[in-house]
């Protein structure tokens, strides 16, 4: 839901800008500066419009609350990761984050940034909402989300089964009230799920080092193919199938097809690419449901290797101390 939110923050503060610098060439410098920092956004976005938020409350209140956003989260890696390139986790104790106070200020935000595109001025009426933070605690019991426990603070599945779990969702929504503006959204979340997937298999379930498997991740960045390669030769190993069995080739083919479709995840989160040349520039026409039932085939596929790949751990690990128990009594 956060990264959701804040994606499409990102999104219409770009937009806003691109109303206003509309050379490819200032909109490339512009966003490759940018990057994903909202509060430069916002900056950029106020300085092109001409405005000022000196005597303006929600511009204010705007201001500070992307920066606190920019301050802990300015590569917009917070709510798509469990931890950073070095390992550092992103959530370093537990943390019972309100998410009526998240969804408040968040939708505040959106309000401001809408009114601004729409309006080219900052919205005078003050809007109510929460203090100026990206993080707050507190609230009901059932209306908070819990992160950082420490058992799970390097843990790859809380991620990986939310955007899961949120791209189901929105393939319902999608298909209940035909709302086929939401299937690039689902898209992005599925193929998210997969990107994690994988990495959770390499850093948590295979037999290669921490270390070795850092690099991994690290290099293959968001191949889905290239993270793939990496483990498929131990995947096939011990799942020791039957000649006739397909599902490890039709497992693969869905992964070089998607990651063919999308090789660095930027498809479905961008509509166009860091040259500002768009994706799509002829109309195009996807079976929503079939994408997602692949993509949902690919995900039970990675928990199925999860579940293979964790019980040969366990059974290792279990032999190992029975041979140390061994040569204890001996």
């Amino acid at each position: 839901m956060v990264y959701l939110y804040r994606q499409s923050l990102e999104l219409l503060l770009k937009a806003g800008i691109f109303q206003t610098i509309t050379d490819n060439v200032d909109r490339k410098n512009i966003v490759g500066n940018i990057r994903h920092d909202l509060k430069q956004a916002y900056e950029k976005l106020i300085e092109v419009k001409g405005l000022s938020i000196s005597d303006n409350e929600n511009g204010k209140w705007l201001m500070d609350y992307l920066s606190d956003i920019s301050r802990i989260d300015r590569e917009s890696d917070m709510f798509r990761y469990p931890f950073g390139n070095n390992l550092k986790v992103l959530f370093d104790r537990q943390t019972n984050i309100s998410l009526v106070a998240t969804h408040d200020n968040m939708n505040k935000a959106f309000s401001i940034i809408k009114g601004i595109y729409d309006t080219g001025d900052i919205l005078e009426q003050e809007i109510e909402a929460y203090e100026p933070h990206l993080i707050i605690e507190g609230g009901h019991y059932y209306q908070q989300s819990v992160v950082g426990y420490k058992y799970s603070q390097h843990a790859f599945y809380p991620y990986y089964s939310s955007y899961e779990e949120v791209g189901n969702f929105l393939k319902g929504v999608i298909m209940a009230e035909k709302k086929a503006n939401l299937f690039m959204p689902m898209c992005y979340l599925y193929r998210n799920a997969v990107e994690l997937g994988l990495k959770r298999l390499i850093i948590e379930d295979s037999h290669i080092g921490n270390s070795k498997a850092l690099k991994i991740v690290r290099k293959k960045k968001h191949s889905i193919l290239g993270l793939w390669n990496s483990i498929a030769d131990e995947i096939k190993e011990y799942a020791n199938a039957p000649e006739d069995d397909t599902t490890l080739n039709d497992s693969q083919r869905y992964i070089q097809t998607f990651h063919n479709f999308d090789q660095s995840s930027d498809l479905f989160r961008y509509p166009c690419n860091k040259n500002m040349e768009p994706y799509f520039l002829d109309e195009k026409k996807f079976d929503i449901e079939n994408v997602a039932s692949c993509f949902e085939e690919l995900c039970n596929f990675l928990d199925g290797v999860d579940g293979m790949l964790s019980a040969v751990q366990d059974y290792e690990a279990e032999m190992a101390a029975e041979m140390a128990s061994y040569y204890d009594y001996y």
